[in-house]
Formats: C-alpha cells, sequence, structure tokens
C-alpha cells in the first residue's frame, strides 16, 4: 500500500459501496450477537424489485442499530470483512433467516449499549502546501465521531482511532472488542469519521487526500482535549492503514505548531501504513511510538516502515516496529479466508519512495510534484508506475495479538 496504494484500496470496495443517505446518519445503538446465526439482507432495487441475500454472523461479532422503522429496528453489520448493506440501494432491513422458526434479531442480542458522539469541525486541505500556507481556512467541515468512556464521571484517558481508506463501520467488530478492553483499563476510545459528513461514500475514499486527513486528526485532538470528561493530557492515538499513517504524521512538530499550538499526543501506534512518505525531517515530538506490521504487506511495503523506523531511531526517535509473522495487509479484520489475493486494486510498490517536501509538495518516483493537488499527483503517479495486485488477510489470532499489544502500549502509556 504504499501511500499511494493507500488510496487506491478503495477500488476493492465500489461493489460494496454504501448509500449516500446511509452514510450521512447516525447509528443509534451497537449489540452484541450472542449466537452463530444466519441472516437475511433486503434491499429494494431500482426497478422497483426486491432482492434478499443470506449472510452469516459468529456469536461475539456485533450488530449497530441504524434507526427504527415503523415495527422494526434497522441495522447494519460490521463482519469478517463484509459490510451489510452492500449495494447502493434503498435498503431495508436485517432480518433472522425464516429457517430459524421464530427466532427475531432481538432474541440474538445482548450488551447493547447506546452510541454518543462528539462533533469537531476540521478542513479539507489538498496539500500540505495549502496547510504551511494556511490556505485550507475556508474549507471547513463538522465531522462527527463516536465516543465510547467507560463511566459517566470522571476524567479518563482516550484512545483515538482513525480509519483508513476503508470506512469506519467496516471494522465494527474489531473496534467494540478492542473498545472492552480498553474499558478495562478505565481508557476511553473515540473513533473519528472522515467520510460520513463529506457525504464520502466507500467507493470514493481514495479521493480524500492525506493532508485533509491529518488535519482531521489533529482536529481530533482539539476536540478531545476540550472535552470535560477527558484527561487532555492522556490522549493517544492508533490507526490503519491510511489512518496509520494519520498516526505518526501528527507527531511531527511542524503540523502540531500549525494546527493545534503544539499540543501532542501522549502516544502514537500506527498500524500497517505507508511509510513511502514521509517528512523529510526525522525529528518527532519525544513520546513513544510503536508501529505493527504485516511481514507480507504487499500493498504497505514493509521494507519502507523497516528502513523509516531505522532512521527515526538514528535521529534519538522513542520508537519500536513490531513484524507479524505470516500476515497480510488488513490483519485486525477476520476474513473468511487467511488471505484474498485482490486482482483490481491498484498499488505502487515499484514506485521509488519519496517525502514531503518544505514546501508542501510531494517528491515521489524520483520527480517532484508541485503545483498540484494530492489527488492530481497521485494520477499522474499512477500513470508511472502504479499496477494493479495486493493481498489482505486476517486471522482470529492476529486480530487479537492486536488488540492485546494496542490495550498493552497504551495501558503504558495513557495510564
Amino acid at each position: 500500500m504504499k501511500i499511494l496504494g493507500i488510496v487506491v484500496l478503495s477500488l476493492l470496495f465500489i461493489s460494496n459501496a454504501y448509500a449516500a443517505h446511509f452514510l450521512g446518519k447516525k447509528a443509534r445503538e451497537v449489540c452484541k450477537v450472542n449466537q452463530d446465526i444466519d441472516l437475511n439482507m433486503n434491499w429494494k432495487q431500482d426497478d422497483g424489485s426486491w432482492e434478499v441475500e443470506e449472510f452469516s454472523l459468529k456469536k461475539g461479532d456485533y450488530l449497530k442499530m441504524h434507526k427504527h422503522k415503523k415495527s422494526h429496528a434497522k441495522w447494519y453489520v460490521g463482519s469478517g470483512g463484509v459490510v451489510f448493506p452492500l449495494k447502493n440501494t434503498d435498503w431495508d432491513r436485517v432480518e433472522v433467516s425464516k429457517k430459524y422458526a421464530e427466532i427475531k434479531i432481538k432474541d440474538i442480542i445482548g450488551d447493547c449499549k447506546k452510541i454518543k458522539y462528539l462533533d469537531y469541525k476540521s478542513h479539507t486541505a489538498n496539500s500540505f502546501n495549502e496547510i504551511f500556507n494556511n490556505k485550507y481556512s475556508s474549507k471547513s467541515v463538522k465531522l462527527s465521531g463516536e465516543l465510547y468512556l467507560p463511566d459517566k464521571k470522571g476524567k479518563f484517558p482516550v484512545l483515538y482511532i482513525q480509519h483508513g481508506t476503508a470506512h469506519p463501520k467496516r471494522h465494527t467488530n474489531f473496534f467494540q472488542k478492542l473498545i472492552v478492553e480498553m474499558h478495562k483499563m478505565k481508557i476511553g476510545v473515540f473513533i473519528g469519521d472522515s467520510y460520513s459528513n463529506r457525504g464520502i461514500e466507500q467507493k470514493d475514499g481514495w479521493k480524500l487526500g492525506l493532508a485533509a486527513r491529518v488535519l482531521d486528526g489533529l482536529n481530533v485532538l482539539k476536540a478531545l482535549s476540550e472535552h470535560k470528561n477527558i484527561d487532555e493530557n492522556k490522549i493517544g492515538i492508533t490507526g490503519y492503514s491510511y489512518g496509520g499513517m494519520v498516526a505518526f504524521y501528527t507527531a511531527y512538530p511542524k503540523l502540531l505548531d500549525l494546527v493545534v499550538n503544539g499540543k501532542q499526543f501522549a502516544a502514537y501506534m500506527p498500524v500497517y501504513p505507508g511509510c513511502d512518505l514521509i517528512f523529510k525531517d526525522m525529528k518527532l515530538v519525544n513520546k513513544p511510538m510503536l508501529m505493527l506490521h504485516a511481514e507480507f504487506d504487499d500493498y504497505a511495503p514493509t521494507i519502507d516502515c523497516i528502513n523509516y523506523v531505522k532512521k527515526l531511531k538514528e535521529n534519538e526517535n522513542s520508537v519500536e516496529l513490531i513484524i507479524y509473522k505470516g500476515a497480510y495487509h488488513g490483519f485486525v479484520s477476520v476474513r473468511e479466508k487467511e488471505k484474498e489475493f485482490l486482482s483490481d486494486v491498484g498499488n505502487f510498490k515499484n514506485c521509488k519512495p519519496g517525502y514531503v517536501t518544505d514546501e508542501g509538495y510531494w517528491f515521489y518516483n524520483n520527480k517532484e510534484w508541485k503545483n498540484m493537488t494530492e489527488l492530481d499527483a497521485v494520477n499522474a503517479i499512477w500513470k508511472e508506475c502504479g499496477q494493479l495486485g495486493v493481498t489482505v488477510g486476517g486471522t482470529v489470532d492476529q486480530q487479537q495479538q492486536a488488540i492485546s499489544d494496542t490495550v498493552n502500549f497504551f495501558k503504558k502509556h495513557l495510564k
């Protein structure tokens, strides 16, 4: 996934697009499934006909309630790397397969909790040049994320999770399992969402560039710091894929000084990020960072992050790298297959890694892409060295290890 590969991964989800009206609305409740079960997804086609598709959930998976509609609730599912509804149509409901006789959804769920939201203001910058020169301020947007605190009263440390190209709903199971474990440590969790309030569907995630995502991350830090029930000195960040890049870009002092008056996260955990586009300045804030990566990541090549961490250590940064043996990109989400080759997903592993220049433009594949937006640079670089084909995968053991590593790292640095 080189940085550019991250943006192209969205091609994987074109057939699984969310309806725009669905993206813009908030789930009300999240519930845990208490048994293995088959469900039916019902949706109405553009021609007025109805289609039903059956899918399976495992005990311990999660369902989110979208909204009530007359006599039944509307739900969506994040399970095994798959999200329902799948199609860009007016979906109606999820229901238990009729082969289970009288069982209803209410019979298979428990441990339900209401979802609370925190709004935050951000901006849609098209390049780091816009950030460096304060040219993004007219492009404001009101975003909203899910806030899960361990108790109603008190001030708590909080872990901020930033999604990648995939919509945060796609990782519902992993996030909810992580929340349970973090709450045992009395650490809250905030799940950022850079897509819904921008009207971005899953298939269009690649159109939101790195600079805008990093601004979102810094503005989350500001919003969390101002919350009455959050300890502003104990806010950590983790992110996955593109979000993993946000998790190390928000450790660069120059950006912190420009956007949030030097405020810092207390600890940083990038997970399988693209390390092929970095800042030339190798000095990060003096805070701990742990990077998790996959041994066989051919989308965000592991070697780029090995080299990046080596340079960071040479410049006296507090950073460590754990490589998951036998793992592939996306290992935090359990899939039906241990690995899957995606022939229609792009990567940039044949391109030469680069950096963000002092002016805020990309130097990549041995040339500077100046006076253009990130999206224009991506399209131009794709023509030079992009190619198709990546491997993704995730197992129960890898997911559990990621949860354990995350909990242990932030328990040490946020408590």
